[in-house]
């Protein structure tokens, strides 16, 4: 697999074991993180320390939350995983099982973007390709 690539697979496996400090040290210093709920709440977390500010705020709404992912495609400076996402709401207790995706864009070996979509066709489109 391609190195691009395999920083994806350890920016989601950091994400899933909520190892904030594992999850900055994949990202540029002028990195955004745009979780699902940024379109509603208008919510991103940007520079240094972007990725432990998401995981302590994942935490504090679910009781439960992975990313299953099922493939990863390196696109060069772009990289796509797709795959579900499954958590339970803290406070609702709602379950939560979604098809789901997440691209990342890289340079110099960093991730400078990372976006986690609920709407796969929307992620697929976002790196222009087609399902």
């Amino acid at each position: 697999m391609a190195p691009n690539a395999d920083i994806m697979r350890a920016a989601l496996e950091a994400f899933n074991s909520r190892e904030g400090a594992s999850f900055d040290a994949l990202l540029a210093e002028d990195a955004e993180i745009v979780p699902v709920r940024a379109a509603l709440e208008g919510i991103t977390f940007r520079g240094p320390g972007a990725a432990s500010q998401y995981c302590a705020a994942v935490e504090d709404s679910w009781e439960e939350l992975r990313w299953q992912v099922e493939e990863i495609r390196d696109l060069g400076a772009q990289v796509i995983a797709l795959g579900r996402i499954q958590g339970r709401g803290r406070d609702s207790g709602a379950g939560l099982d979604v098809r789901g995706a997440w691209v990342a864009d890289l340079r110099d070996g960093l991730i400078t973007r990372f976006q986690t979509y609920s709407d796969r066709a929307q992620a697929i489109r976002a790196v222009g390709l087609t399902e």
